[in-house]
């Protein structure tokens, strides 16, 4: 691992380094369920409002998939959107 940044201790940058997969995750997520590659907006503020609808969902998911884990194994995002698409 490797940083351009001197001061920064190696714990903060593992950290740095895990969260940056975490951040990934969520946007894989944003773009896959929750309809942030379909969005075709240029202007800034829709683009804003748009990317953080998704990021939103993508909480929101997660939180619903916790609660809904204990009952079901392998509770996924597409079984949360069947559970409730009706």
């Amino acid at each position: 691992m490797f940083s351009s940044d001197l001061e920064l201790d190696a714990e903060t940058l593992i950290d740095y380094y895990a969260l940056r997969f975490q951040i990934e995750f969520n946007f894989r997520d944003a773009k896959q369920f929750w309809g942030l590659d379909d969005f075709m907006n240029v202007k800034e503020i829709p683009v804003n409002n748009a990317a953080n609808l998704s990021m939103f969902r993508v909480n929101v998911s997660a939180k619903l998939r916790e609660m809904f884990g204990s009952e079901y194994n392998d509770f996924g995002v597409l079984d949360l959107k069947a559970r409730y698409r009706g």
